[in-house]
């Protein structure tokens, strides 16, 4: 029996007989046309070189045809020619610089709305670095990447959306045409944008920086001068567990007197017979320089560091061979051999102070203690080399409790969940006691994404003090200066409902919290 395609409406078809939909469908999901093909019945032809994929424009519907070709697993990638293979992943790095381009213009919109809000907006760095689990820093730094180039590179920004080229591409267009004027940097944006994605990395950089000096012959002067102005010297561990210090943007002529200073050391080093390659002994010039020795006189004794910032130690660290590791504020995680020597190096500066934390099960600080006076480590004779330093011991550290106990040492329990204000002071500033309490139980700052060492943050009283707040450990944190007037500036809410667990809660209307330091165990 034959059917009619287009009968007319019911008086259930919930649509009025003039064709129009009720009022109240107007108002409901918007409409569209949803394609759905059966994975059997896509051509996975359509990413060769001669299909229309490559002329696809990155989004929603790409995505979807790379899902029906790579399946859920990803198991359908097996059964294509390498022609298709090859074309699917030039399609998912289109897609990368499309997610990329909505990620940057979700950010810039961000950044003018809290532009817009004035002094209310000046943390608004701060609300997005604790969704994207980032630095304030890191996140202020996206805000602003992401304003620059939408408004100095529109065209190199557009060709970002439409998957013609990548971030990497778009950070050496940003980066070489910094310099310039704003109609210097549109004249190359526009040029750079056309063949920016046929380039490789290195001959896109120097063609940028050609037209660069083209637009302007005085960029490279300008940009010298510029970074000269952010100049710095910095420590910092190395991927393989050894340390480097780095100096950038100096003086070229300080620098060549600087390293003709450690040619000459190195080279006075192995006319005295020093063992290892010249490039050995440039290093150990390097660092005697730096700290004012010379290993060829008597009585040098090797480096002395004072622990003026926090080193933790795991009790197993200091026993050789161990593989627990000690994490140095502001440094990061070093190994077995380089615990014990700066353990021993921290031993012989008369200014080192010993702490003791001990953990509960979960790793977080149960109670805590100083040590008064000197005192080699646990994992050390007492005895003295010749030099002054202590020798190390042939026998693992004491057991912690005997060690504790023979130095007198009064550990403090720390509190956790409910506080009876055991250890609550009267005044507005913490004595020493209560201080090293709050930073062993958190070691860094208390706000989300913040690595700044407790040591080198203010004690903040989560309710003021002359509110009402208590100086005792639950109403005080550790804030590094920034968080500190974050958490002080309006719209934002900060409450501490146990010791050591903040909530921050941000003019969003978002929350996050952090919680006490785990320590390794």
């Amino acid at each position: 029996m034959h059917q009619d395609p287009f009968p007319d409406p019911g008086e259930d078809d919930g649509e009025e007989p003039d064709g129009f939909l009720p009022p109240d469908a107007e108002t409901g999901p918007e409409q569209g046309l949803f394609l759905c093909l059966p994975a059997g019945e896509f051509d996975p032809d359509q990413f060769a070189q001669s299909g229309p994929s490559p002329d696809l424009a990155p989004g929603a519907m790409t995505a979807t045809l790379m899902d029906l070709v790579a399946g859920p697993d990803g198991s359908g990638v097996a059964g294509l020619s390498d022609d298709q293979l090859v074309g699917v992943i030039a399609a998912a790095k289109r897609e990368q610089s499309w997610s990329a381009w909505v990620e940057m213009t979700g950010t810039r919109e961000f950044a003018r709305r809290a532009a817009a809000r004035g002094s209310r907006g000046q943390f608004a760095a701060d609300e997005l670095a604790g969704e994207l689990h980032l630095t304030y820093n890191s996140a202020a730094g996206r805000m602003d990447y992401a304003t620059i180039v939408a408004e100095r590179l529109p065209a190199s920004f557009a060709a970002l959306g439409a998957g013609k080229l990548d971030m990497t591409r778009l950070r050496i267009i940003e980066e070489e045409t910094s310099i310039l004027s704003a109609e210097h940097a549109a004249q190359a944006d526009a040029e750079l944008a056309q063949t920016a994605g046929s380039l490789t990395y290195g001959k896109l950089r120097a063609a940028a920086h050609r037209l660069v000096l083209k637009l302007d012959p005085e960029a490279d002067k300008r940009r010298k001068e510029a970074a000269r102005r952010v100049a710095e010297v910095r420590r910092f561990s190395e991927e393989s567990g050894n340390a480097g210090i780095t100096a950038r943007e100096l003086p070229s002529a300080d620098t060549l007197a600087s390293w003709q200073h450690v040619e000459e050391r190195a080279q006075a080093l192995r006319a005295a017979g020093v063992d290892g390659s010249l490039d050995d002994l440039r290093v150990r010039a390097f660092l005697e320089l730096l700290q004012g020795r010379d290993s060829l006189q008597a009585g040098d004794s090797g480096p002395s560091i004072a622990a003026q910032v926090t080193i933790t130690v795991p009790w197993s660290a200091q026993e050789q061979g161990s593989g627990d590791a000690a994490d140095v504020d502001g440094f990061g995680l070093i190994d077995n051999d380089d615990t014990r020597d700066l353990l021993a190096a921290a031993a012989k500066n008369p200014h080192t102070r010993w702490c003791v934390t001990t953990l509960n099960p979960d790793g977080t600080a149960a109670a805590h203690g100083c040590i008064t006076g000197r005192h080699p480590p646990p994992g050390f004779a007492a005895s003295r080399s010749p030099g002054g330093g202590p020798c190390p011991g042939p026998d693992p550290p004491p057991r912690p409790r005997d060690w504790l106990r023979e130095r007198q040492v009064r550990m403090t329990p720390i509190t956790r969940g409910h506080c009876d204000h055991e250890h609550a002071e009267t005044g507005y500033r913490p004595s020493r006691k209560l201080q090293h309490l709050i930073r062993a139980r958190n070691a860094r700052c208390g706000a989300p994404g913040c690595g700044r060492p407790a040591a080198r943050c203010d004690l903040d009283h989560t309710i003021a003090w002359d509110k009402g707040g208590r100086t005792c450990e639950c109403d005080l944190c550790p804030l590094c200066r920034h968080h500190h007037r974050v958490k002080q500036s309006e719209g934002w809410q900060l409450e501490q409902p146990e010791p050591g667990v903040l909530i921050w809660h941000t003019p969003s209307g978002r929350s996050y919290t952090t919680a006490p330091t785990q320590y390794p165990r």
